[in-house]
Parts: C-alpha cells; sequence; structure tokens
C-alpha cells in the first residue's frame, strides 16, 4: 500500500520541478519541519555541475518547505536517471536519527517525457480456440490485473478478439480492447501474432488458398541464397504473413521460435532464416513458458542479444500466450474427491502465465496507431514477473532501466486502480445492474493518476 501521493513521479531533464509528497494517513505524517533534513541523491551521480561522483552541496541543492501536511521540494533534475529524495527525521528529544524515508524520482528527456507507460498483452487465448474462459470475461480479468489493454489472439480466429471489442466499447472504458489473432497459414509451421489490424489474415489464407499457394512460391522463388537444408516454403510463407498483417494495418510478432513438445516445433533451420531476414516487425523474447520450460525464454532472450551484437536489430515484446486466467486447486484432477465432496473448487488463483509475461510500451496514446509505432521504433520492453519471482525486463538499455522505475514506483497504485475497474467488469458481466453506473463514476481515473505522475 502507498502511504504518500508523490506527484509529479516523472519530471523533464534538466529543468526545475516541484514535488508534492502527501501522506495518505495519520500514521504517515511528517513531524516538524526542524526535525527533518531533505536530500536529493542522483543514482547515476551526475549532478548539477555535469560531473560525476558524491554531491558536497546535495542538501544544499534542495529547497523545500512544508504546506500544510504535504512536503514540497523543487530541485534541479540532472539529465536522464532516479533520483532518491532522502528524508531524514530525528528525535526531538535525543537528536539521533530515527527514520528516513527515501522517495523516487525519474527525470527524462524530452523525447520520452512527452510519452506514456502503457502495460499490454497480445498473446491471449479463450473459448474461441483452445482457451478455458471466454474473450469478454478474459478482458474483464486482464483489467483485474492492471492491463491498459489487450487482444484476444486465439488460433486461427479472429472473430473471438472482436466479440471482446463490440461487448466492453458500450461502456466506454479507460481499458483498451484490440483486434488480435494467431496466424496459422497452412503447411507452415511458424506461428505469428497479429496485433491490431482491421481484418483477419487467417480468413484471407482460408478464403484464397490457391492464390496464397502461388504468391508464397512467388517469395520463395525470390529468396537469395537459399539453403537447401531449410525449408524455405516456411520462410517465405511467414514472409506473406508478415506483409499481409502489416497490409492490414496490424503489428506482425515472430513468436516462440524454441517451443518445443518432442522437439522444436520450429526447426533451427527456419528460425535462424526468420532472424537473419529480420522482415517481422517485433520478436516475442519472453513467451508463455511455464516454470519447467525456463530453458525456452531463456534462448530467446540470449538469441535475442546475440542478434542485436551482430548488428541485426529489431524490437521485442513479452507476451503470456494464456490459456486460462482462473485456476481452482481443490480436488483438481481427482474426481473421485470432487464427487464424494460434492464440490468441484473450494478456492481460486490466478492460472499460471496469466499476467507472467508483458510488454510496457512508451506511446503518444493508448491506441492502436500509436501503440504499433512505439514498438515498432524500439520504445517498448517485455517484462517477466512469474508468481513467486523477482520481475525481469528485456529490451534496449535505456527502456529497462526506466520501465523497472514504473514497474516499482508507478504500477503498483496504478495496479489498484485498475482492479477496481475489473471487479467491477466481472460484476456487469455476471448481470449486475449497478455496475456500469459505477464504472462510469470511476471513468479517468487512472488517466488522471498517470498525468499526475507526469505533472501534467
Amino acid at each position: 500500500m502507498d502511504y504518500y501521493d508523490v506527484f509529479p513521479r516523472i519530471v523533464p531533464a534538466d529543468k526545475v520541478s516541484e514535488v508534492r509528497i502527501r501522506p495518505r494517513y495519520k500514521h504517515a505524517l511528517f513531524p516538524e519541519a526542524e526535525l527533518m533534513q531533505v536530500v536529493c541523491n542522483p543514482f547515476d551521480g551526475l549532478n548539477p555541475d555535469g560531473k560525476y561522483g558524491p554531491d558536497a552541496d546535495a542538501e544544499k541543492r534542495v529547497e523545500w518547505r512544508m504546506d500544510g501536511d504535504t512536503l514540497v521540494i523543487r530541485v534541479f533534475f540532472t539529465g536522464e536517471q532516479e533520483h532518491n529524495i532522502r528524508v531524514t527525521i530525528r528525535n526531538g528529544q535525543t537528536g539521533n536519527v530515527e527514520l528516513v524515508k527515501g522517495f523516487r524520482i525519474y527525470s527524462l528527456e524530452s523525447d520520452l517525457y512527452e510519452l506514456r507507460p502503457y502495460r499490454g498483452d497480445f498473446h491471449i487465448h479463450t473459448t474461441g480456440s483452445d482457451g478455458r474462459e471466454t474473450p469478454c470475461y478474459v478482458a474483464a480479468r486482464y483489467r483485474q490485473k492492471g492491463f491498459d489493454f489487450a487482444a484476444i489472439s486465439d488460433h486461427g480466429n479472429y472473430k473471438p478478439s472482436v466479440e471482446a471489442i463490440d461487448y466492453w466499447k458500450a461502456l466506454d472504458l479507460d481499458f483498451r480492447l484490440y483486434p488480435g489473432e494467431e496466424v496459422h497459414s497452412q503447411d507452415n509451421p511458424v506461428h505469428i501474432i497479429h496485433f491490431g489490424g482491421k481484418y483477419s489474415i487467417n480468413d484471407r489464407w482460408r478464403d484464397n488458398t490457391e492464390q496464397y499457394f502461388r504468391e508464397v512460391a512467388a517469395i520463395q522463388d525470390a529468396l537469395p541464397d537459399k539453403d537447401p537444408r531449410v525449408n524455405n516454403f516456411a520462410v517465405a510463407a511467414s514472409e506473406w504473413v508478415f506483409d499481409e498483417i502489416r497490409r492490414a494495418g496490424g503489428l506482425c510478432v515472430f513468436c516462440h521460435p524454441y517451443w518445443s513438445v518432442a522437439q522444436n516445433v520450429i526447426d533451427e533451420g527456419i528460425t535462424s532464416e526468420i532472424f537473419r531476414r529480420n522482415k517481422f516487425d517485433a520478436f516475442e523474447v519472453l513467451g508463455g513458458f511455464y516454470k519447467y520450460q525456463f530453458e525456452s525464454n531463456n534462448f530467446q532472450v540470449v538469441r535475442y542479444y546475440e542478434e542485436q551484437a551482430k548488428g541485426n536489430r529489431f524490437p521485442v515484446v513479452g507476451l503470456s500466450d494464456s490459456h486460462g486466467v482462473d485456476r481452482f486447486e481443490f480436488g483438481a484432477g481427482r474426481p473421485v474427491v470432487q464427487r464424494v465432496v460434492g464440490m468441484k473448487y473450494a478456492d481460486s488463483r490466478d492460472c499460471d502465465l496469466f499476467g507472467w509475461y508483458y510488454t510496457v510500451v512508451l506511446a503518444k496514446s493508448n491506441t492502436v496507431e500509436d501503440l504499433i509505432d512505439g514498438i515498432r521504433n524500439f520504445r517498448s520492453c517485455a517484462v517477466s514477473c512469474i508468481e513467486g519471482e523477482t520481475p525481469r525486463v528485456y529490451g534496449p538499455f535505456r527502456m529497462v532501466r526506466y520501465v523497472n522505475f514504473l514497474l516499482r514506483e508507478y504500477f503498483p497504485m496504478h495496479d489498484t486502480l485498475c482492479a477496481t475497474e475489473g471487479a467491477l467488469m466481472l460484476d456487469h458481466l455476471a448481470g449486475d445492474a449497478k455496475a456500469a453506473g459505477a464504472l462510469k463514476q470511476l471513468k479517468g481515473r487512472t488517466a488522471d493518476y498517470m498525468e499526475a505522475s507526469f505533472g501534467k
């Protein structure tokens, strides 16, 4: 629980900004001003004088005052880095240090400061293919989990994503749903996520099979330096899908190359050729692998950084590949227990994969066009947030530093706001006549929190 409102959390670099720290509860109140010392330490050690290292004048550089119960700070935030506002509180009788409170601020260069962070997932399965719950239910659970946007992407099926969009759009939510599908083109083992396009690519090849094979053959014939050991049809078919997704206005994502069953589903020849030709928009560097499948994501992360080191750059995303959002544990897999006790479950928890892997995009807005633009322009990170483990962030170093800060300092309160909306979405879906009105009253809360976090 956040004991303080800290606004703004994100400030422009190389400017003086005013930060207001307001206790939200009585037990978090600041003492009298004479018992406090306020210092701002830049994490990278870059000081306002342009030099690196300890700043002997750190305390002098901070102007601060109390405005009622609110601590108001003015300081010059140097460069693009994290800053630690340290409030040292002394005991009024002994003069000894009693408590040190730290408040983190991030200063950004103008190109990133004008953008906003959005958490999303667009590799999600429902009853529209082999998932457990309906598209509308899954959408509500994603909002409850703290997501700003999502796209249902069922196997070979675009319609479930539209079903979720059509159902929820009547409530005009801040949560955004976009179209999607997992594309499985004929005779091609490569799975490709289609995010945000205006029509189905699965329908496109199924409705025009002869044309599909003819166009793929033309791409295959034009491939230079073909390796005879490689399934070049699969390479060409994948590039056909990439092109068709872009033609539909969507983002094409190369998925889980190191997914294995009896062996890797996509052989290394195809994988290496797809990486070498680099015709996709983004790579699913973190995909929907369970804990026992840790090697798969490990291989994908190392492959990503190795390709970058060779100069083969491409954006990355993290996507859950979730096939369910709820797990009922009582009597699971034990039909005798279920029959004798007379109940199938007593409690539930989040299903594995749900919320484990996702993408944070820095974009101008939460529209599909701006989100795709953010990903294509290397302003996204893949996040691993497996239950019971510490988060891991992957992508360009500049983005990774900032997104780690956001996970720690920005998203917790954001997620609390989203959880309330998601719970009401579930109530509405279950037939609660009052839920729609409550959601209407809450509209704009997450947007207001976001803008306040940027001092707007």
